[in-house]
């Protein structure tokens, strides 16, 4: 499922979440901290939905569900 554009709209100070995330993880290189950061500059959102918005950011996965299915394959080769 492609949730990529479901957080779009979200900003903070002129920048969307996933600028957010991209500038958080340039400077302190921590997946675990964006998340922490989007959910303190976006209280409304869920643990969940932080962690889709830093996989969406960070990676080729388009939601959490993409990610979660190919972690066993990747694990796999």
């Amino acid at each position: 499922m492609d949730n990529s554009n479901k957080y779009f709209h979200f900003s903070h100070e002129g920048k969307n979440v996933y600028k957010i995330v991209d500038e958080i993880i340039s400077n302190y290189k921590s997946p675990l901290f964006a998340i922490k950061k989007i959910r303190e500059i976006f209280p409304t959102f869920s643990l969940i939905e932080a962690k889709e918005i830093v996989i969406v950011s960070t990676s080729v996965h388009k939601g959490l569900y993409d990610y979660q299915g190919s972690l066993l394959p990747d694990l796999e080769n």
